[in-house]
């Protein structure tokens, strides 16, 4: 059974993002940042994906920390494998549009009748229809909402009405050449390099 919705407003109350504003997006390093998923034809496995795949998100924050929190920490994983982080990377990307989000954080959610639930709660239904009711009401970009493990950052799902042509990549820094600065992440939200070494190969002992 689809999840149910609340009535929403006429008109939604939006947070404008201007042409040049810099997102941020964690991926893997050997991907390209600008994707808009669910791959077609896979189920949607995001907070604010479509349920059955009438557009594609795409997920950034206004910052590092924010893009950090979402990938690397985004089910309160405390403890971290090396490799994991050495597989990715952070790049920034320019707004080449101007670009409206509906605002799901702040007095911008009593507004469009929802609760902090709908962004920190560990069930997608709800989120992924409250995504596709908005993005068939309003002719808005996406949503603008509170990371889930630290809600200082505000995160972005914009949604595929921004164009891959509608964005820069300005640069790109791998996790692996930057460890000081993935290191002071992790000891900001109390999580740790995971110890566990690969067992040895003793095939090969001599």
């Amino acid at each position: 059974m689809a999840a149910s919705v609340p009535d929403l407003p006429a008109d939604p109350l939006v947070i404008r993002l201007a042409a040049g504003t810099s997102l941020v997006r964690v991926h893997h390093r050997d991907y390209g940042p600008i994707w808009f998923g669910p791959a077609a034809g896979a189920p949607p496995t995001s907070r604010f994906d479509a349920p059955a795949g009438e557009f594609g998100t795409l997920y950034v924050a206004e910052s590092l920390t924010g893009a950090f929190v979402e990938t690397v920490l985004r089910r309160a994983n405390r403890i971290v494998a090396r490799p994991f982080l050495d597989q990715r990377a952070w790049s920034i990307l320019g707004l080449r549009r101007d670009c409206a989000l509906a605002q799901l954080h702040g007095h911008g959610l009593v507004y469009h009748g929802v609760t902090n639930d709908i962004c920190a709660g560990d069930l997608y239904a709800p989120s992924q229809a409250l995504s596709l009711a908005l993005w068939k009401k309003y002719p808005t970009d996406g949503i603008a909402y509170r990371a889930r493990h630290n809600n200082d950052e505000i995160c972005y799902a914009i949604n595929d009405r921004i164009a891959p042509g509608d964005l820069e990549i300005v640069e790109t820094r791998l996790f692996a050449d930057h460890p000081k600065e993935i290191d002071t992440l992790l000891r900001q939200h109390g999580a740790v390099i995971s110890p566990t070494r690969p067992l040895p190969d003793l095939g090969k002992a001599g």
